[in-house]
């Protein structure tokens, strides 16, 4: 109950704010800063196909949104929107940037077009596996295994596949809970089980049924040649380590690794420029750890970005940027609200409605 009624508040007040046009008024009044968007990919049946409906935004939902916020905000990527917000220059207008995480194939099809064509720019953030081996990580497998069987069969499957006594226990406990067993058993899988023995058996189930590792990244991501055609169109690009891995399962080490790895694919085909943003891979803060966070610092990085909704003040930890995830069902109303500062106004007297 407690959270119906946080959320209806917070909707009443967003819409408040935006149908009767005081989103300007409280955005005149709050200081500088900056909003940060983010999601995975534009829809594009010829390369996403077979992602997650919730991976994916309609271009006419991503054109709707950016065109009116950038009629209110500057448009820009990450790192400068957050070089301008420490610069303090109070004459210029707040901000929005676009962001966009893993480095699919259609950011470079579909995506970059629309953005030249609004006037706007974006934040890519690269797995560098997929374009330096052409192999996806584990999620994409048990994507394209879904299509074709539901999640108690994929479980079995793997269990058929492992002797690993923890893979066969947690998945067991999975299906007995029934619930959302796509959801449920992607979860045990991110979290629950040892990374080695998931990806062993998901790889084993993926080859039974035919499937081609290859083909698959070449169907889902860019290459470094888009990459770099995308930075040339002044796009910014950053790192979102080497594999996707939950950064807070990874010995600090481990971690380090992932993140430095992913930073010397940049420096190697991108140079200097891409040294700027990170994306923790997932991004809620129990998906990495303090360590993981002084790997980024330690890695040359000068911003890195979560996936909890917020605003940018000049006063935010640089290395746990706030981001808003996007779906189709985004209402633009909250984005206002939140990019006009309205709810860091309520924050100020005392009422949270922040997610």
């Amino acid at each position: 109950m407690k959270h119906q009624v946080k959320q209806a508040l917070r909707s009443g007040w967003a819409r408040l704010l935006f149908h009767t046009g005081l989103f300007r008024l409280v955005g005149r009044c709050m200081p500088q800063r900056l909003t940060i968007l983010a999601g995975h990919c534009v829809e594009d049946r010829g390369c996403n196909q077979g992602l997650p409906a919730d991976m994916k935004l309609s271009a006419a939902k991503l054109a709707e949104l950016l065109g009116f916020l950038g009629r209110h905000y500057d448009l820009c990527t990450v790192g400068e929107g957050v070089r301008r917000l420490h610069k303090a220059d109070r004459g210029t207008r707040s901000m929005v940037a676009l962001s966009m995480d893993d480095g699919y194939r259609d950011n470079h099809r579909t995506l970059q077009p629309m953005l030249e064509e609004l006037g706007a720019t974006a934040t890519i953030f690269l797995e560098s596996r997929p374009l330096d081996e052409r192999r996806v990580n584990w999620s994409h497998k048990y994507f394209w295994l879904l299509r074709s069987m539901d999640a108690n069969a994929i479980a079995h499957g793997m269990m058929a596949a492992s002797t690993d006594t923890q893979l066969s226990a947690c998945l067991q406990s999975t299906l007995a809970a029934g619930g959302d067993l796509a959801y449920r058993v992607k979860r045990v899988l991110k979290y629950d089980v040892d990374a080695q023995v998931r990806n062993a058996a998901l790889d084993k189930l993926f080859d039974q049924h035919g499937g081609d590792e290859e083909a698959l990244c070449d169907q889902l991501y860019m290459t470094w040649a888009e990459a770099r055609e995308l930075q040339e169109h002044g796009l910014e690009l950053g790192g979102h380590t080497v594999g996707h891995d939950v950064l807070s399962t990874l010995s600090p080490d481990a971690a380090r690794a992932e993140i430095t790895g992913g930073r010397d694919a940049l420096l190697r085909e991108l140079g200097r420029p891409a040294l700027v943003s990170f994306a923790y891979p997932f991004g809620r803060h129990w998906d990495y750890h303090e360590a993981a966070r002084e790997g980024v610092r330690e890695a040359g990085f000068e911003v890195a970005v979560t996936t909890h909704a917020g605003l940018v003040t000049i006063a935010t930890d640089k290395l746990r940027l706030p981001r808003w995830m996007l779906e189709e069902q985004t209402p633009l109303h909250l984005l206002v609200a939140e990019a006009c500062g309205g709810f860091e106004l309520l924050r100020r007297f005392g009422l949270n409605l922040s997610e």
